[in-house]
């Protein structure tokens, strides 16, 4: 296998064991909405996971073996990779060690903040099920924020519940498919009351 392309492989396989957390929000900074299809790959991290440290481990076999390299006089030396391949494969590691634990330190950049809710506001609570990290309280909270009536949706990673202020008008069943949309479960708390 190609050094490179194990470098490259290992990248790949770490970035997909974080996409249920990275896809959302990736897509949602680029303004395309939200990614439900990455929220599905959650249940294939392990795998993603082991396949970055076989590909990682081949990739340290490759540049640290020693193999022997013939000189022109006949002679056998025996040397591993060069300083730049080991540095380039530490360097996908670390990488790769960054993309693989995202799920876990995702939540100190996700703010928490909630907005007052106005009077005569709707207030929906729901309980969401799903969310593996933080992060995925961005791609729930934009799509439920699409629904017309909806004010503000504030959700709540530790608690795996939403709250949502409406103006009233907002469809409780439209919000709901709306977590959907992002790749999620939600059932309504309570039925809705006005503040």
């Amino acid at each position: 296998m190609d050094r490179k392309l194990a470098g490259l492989a290992a990248l790949a396989s770490a970035g997909l064991a974080s996409i249920c957390c990275l896809g959302p929000l990736v897509v949602t900074g680029l303004g395309l909405g939200s990614l439900g299809l990455a929220a599905g790959l959650t249940k294939y991290r392990p795998l993603f996971l082991a396949l970055s440290g076989v590909v990682l481990a081949v990739a340290f076999y490759l540049a640290y073996r020693k193999r022997s390299v013939t000189c022109a006089d006949g002679s056998c030396e025996f040397h591993s990779g060069s300083r730049a391949m080991k540095a380039g494969v530490w360097t996908v590691a670390a990488l790769a060690a960054i993309l693989a634990t995202f799920p876990s330190w995702s939540g100190h950049f996700i703010s928490g903040d909630t907005a007052a809710v106005p009077a005569g506001a709707q207030v929906l609570s729901l309980k969401i099920a799903g969310m593996d990290c933080a992060a995925c309280t961005v791609a729930i909270k934009q799509s439920v924020e699409k629904v017309p009536g909806v004010l503000s949706a504030d959700i709540d990673f530790s608690r795996g519940q939403a709250t949502v202020v409406s103006d009233g008008k907002a469809d409780p069943e439209a919000v709901i498919r709306a977590v959907a949309t992002a790749g999620y479960k939600a059932e309504l708390i309570n039925g809705g009351g006005h503040e």
